[in-house]
This record gives C-alpha cells, structure tokens and sequence, in this order.
C-alpha cells in the first residue's frame, strides 16, 4: 500500500519489541515516506483530535513498517454527513432494487426506507456519561468529557484489588451513532500508577440488564505511559447509542508484570485497589 504524508492510520500486527502489541489500534498520521530501509515515520496520537493551538507533541515519530500500518478514514465532523449503516446496501442500489425499476414502489416509500439505512457519525458535543461502576466522589462523572487535568474520575479504593478489576464508565448519544476512534487521556508513571493500561468497550446495552452489552472492541486496548490523548481506531465501527467503556487494569499491575526482577510486586503505595483516567473522546 502507497501511503502519502498526513494520511491517517492505525497501527497493526506488532508483536515484538520495541513496538510491543500494546501499540496496536492506534492512531497516528504520516510524517516522512520510506527512508533507504523501506520504513515510514509516523507520529502517534493528535491525527484525529486535532488541536491548532496547541503545541506539536512532545514525542518523537515512531519508524514503522508499512505491513504495519493501515490507512483509515477520518471521522465526519458534519451532522449532515450521513453514511450507510454497516453491512447494508448504499442508497442507489436500494432505489433501484426497490423503486420503479425493481419493486415499483412509490418514491415516498422508498426514500423512507434509505432513510432508515442511513447513521451519523457520534459528535462531541451529545456525548453524555451516565453511570459508572464505582468512583471516588473526587469530581462528578462528567468531568471525564473535559480536557481538564485537574479533574478525574477514579474508582473506588478496594474495587481493582492487584490493580485488575472490571470498573466501567457508561456513555450515551443522542441517537444510534457511528462510532470510529475512542481516545482517551491518563497520567503517565510515575505521576498515574492508577492509570489505566487495559481497557475494551461493550456497546447497545443499559444499566439495568448487564447480559444486554455486547463485545465493540478488540480486548485489550492498550494505553501508552504517555501524556497525551491517546487515539485508538475501532474496524469496524460500532453504531450504538450506548458505550460501556470497562477498564480491567492500571499501569501499576502492568509494570510490575512487564519487569522479571519484580514480579507481582507493587511499586507505588496505594495503586493496587483502584484504577483512573483525566479524559474520555469519541468519534
């Protein structure tokens, strides 16, 4: 596959050092094209929400294989910009198969049915946090929808003994929506031990009937002990109207099992009983 500079793509196929599978989902954009040993540097993070005003990221462009890397689309930024539900036929198919030269239905019939086939992509702005496992009571819930980092949401102490767990933020849209990009912000180590490293998402369920939730991400997703909104792509994307976000362990426990002279043991006082993060975006 030919990439260009500025193309968006996500990160795929890492196995092994020193781009463990902890880099796959993520997103990032092309910087520079082959050098003389075939890779492509790109740069992580801030391809999706992109942010004029603020700084160029304070890390380095990452070399990659270009087997490693898959172009992907950038999110609609538009309410008008809708888009064929998943798996479904676009709309001139579904004119012809059911219109005059196919079914013979009337146009006002037919439209409606396009109508129906047809989802928005999730905006920033209709996200809403609903529920969550467990918490602190430090902030409100909602705090996780802003890039505040003097605001949290953390679980409660005792809910993630060992640092693993199953503590979750659920979020809702205003409609069924297209979800493509999930990112979120944490506090690295040695500042965030209670950060989260794994997390999945679940999608179309409530509250009430947690049978009702179903499988939206590959399990796990993987933060970096980075600062910066971190950007992952969900392929295919999710259309939902409700996420559940499950965070199952911190960076501590994920350090502590990474590191052979330290097995199993904990580095930071107090990092075993719960599990955090500064920012939730979808898009």
């Amino acid at each position: 596959m030919d990439f260009r500079v500025g193309d968006l793509v996500r990160l795929v196929g890492l196995k092994r050092d020193p781009f463990s599978e902890d880099f796959n989902h993520h997103v990032g954009r092309v910087v520079t094209l082959p050098a003389a040993n075939g890779r492509i540097g790109v740069s992580l993070h801030g391809a999706v929400w992109e942010d004029p005003e603020k700084p160029v990221s304070q890390y380095d462009p990452f070399s990659l294989d270009p087997q490693n890397l898959r172009r992907v689309m950038p999110p609609s930024t538009e309410r008008t910009g809708r888009m064929c539900v998943l798996d479904s036929m676009g709309p001139t198919g579904i004119k012809r198969l059911l219109g005059e030269s196919g079914w013979g239905l009337p146009d006002n019939v037919v439209e409606l049915v396009v109508s129906q086939l047809q989802i928005l992509s999730v905006q920033s702005d209709e996200v809403r946090v609903t529920n969550c496992s467990s918490g602190r009571d430090d902030f409100d819930i909602s705090v996780v929808l802003n890039e505040h980092e003097d605001e949290w949401w953390i679980s409660e102490p005792g809910s993630c003994p060992g640092g693993v767990g199953q503590e979750y933020l659920d979020f809702s849209f205003d409609a069924v929506r297209r979800i493509s990009f999930v990112a979120m912000k944490i506090p690295p180590l040695p500042h965030g031990p209670l950060s989260v490293r794994d997390f999945h998402l679940l999608a179309g369920g409530s509250s009430e009937d947690p049978e009702s939730w179903e499988r939206a991400s590959p399990v796990p997703l993987q933060t970096l002990d980075r600062a910066d909104l971190q950007e992952f792509a969900l392929v295919p994307p999710v259309e939902a109207q409700t996420i559940r976000l499950v965070c199952t362990r911190n960076a501590d426990a994920a350090s502590a099992e990474k590191e052979a002279e330290i097995p199993r043991r904990r580095r930071y006082l107090g990092s075993t009983g719960c599990i955090g993060l500064f920012q939730v975006s979808f898009a």
